[in-house]
């Protein structure tokens, strides 16, 4: 097929045999940057199935109307609220420094960018303030539809919006959000060993992590 794409608005439209490409009704498939759209040239006609492709993100991104991008950022407050980094219900001590050690920095970061109370989860009983999300649902926002996609793919894969909101600043990189979200993996593995289907387990979330880097590339 002859793919192309037109600039208007200084946007990136895409065309297949002088037709228009729309992800749905009403929304055509579109970027912000040549980049982008070089690399989703490449791939529009490939037909790939994986969900975390290039191409199926973009599509992904473009879909979103208002609604979803409101869908999407409740889905996100209410994962800051159990967030991963703030989990510490352990009786392990040596555990529980080590997460000390490598996550308060960021649960704390995150909290004074955004006026938050954080409380870190050390029963099963939670008490969290729903009120001191205001300042970071203005942030998600004011995201575009891109990197709203990306942040909300990150967290639902890591379970930490936290974590995941310093990747798309640019804080930390794929391969250090996985390293953040598997200590407790990787800590209880000294014990009980690395077995098979925790190998595949890892190895997937890696790949995962790898394309939704490779589409933020993109989008920047």
């Amino acid at each position: 097929m002859n793919s192309f794409f037109k600039i208007k608005n200084n946007k990136f439209f895409f065309y297949s045999n002088k037709k228009q490409i729309f992800v749905e009704k009403d929304k055509p498939l579109y970027v912000y940057k040549q980049f982008h759209a070089n690399n989703i040239l490449d791939e529009i006609n490939l037909k790939k199935k994986d969900q975390y492709s290039l191409i199926n993100l973009t599509y992904f991104s473009c879909a979103l109307d208002s609604n979803d991008k409101k869908k999407i950022i409740e889905i996100l407050i209410e994962v800051l609220k159990n967030d991963f980094v703030l989990f510490r219900y352990f009786d392990d001590k040596n555990l529980l420094d080590l997460m000390s050690n490598k996550l308060d920095f960021y649960v704390n970061e995150f909290s004074i960018k955004f006026n938050i109370k954080l409380n870190l989860i050390n029963s099963l009983k939670f008490n969290y303030q729903n009120s001191d999300t205001q300042n970071f649902k203005t942030f998600l926002f004011d995201l575009n539809i891109f990197l709203l996609s990306c942040i909300y793919k990150l967290t639902c894969l890591t379970k930490s919006v936290i974590l995941s909101y310093f990747f798309i600043i640019k804080k930390i990189n794929y391969k250090q959000l996985f390293e953040l979200t598997s200590i407790e993996s990787k800590f209880q593995q000294k014990n009980w060993g690395y077995v098979d289907e925790q190998k595949k387990i890892d190895l997937d979330n890696i790949n995962i992590l790898k394309n939704i880097s490779f589409f933020f590339k993109n989008i920047n």
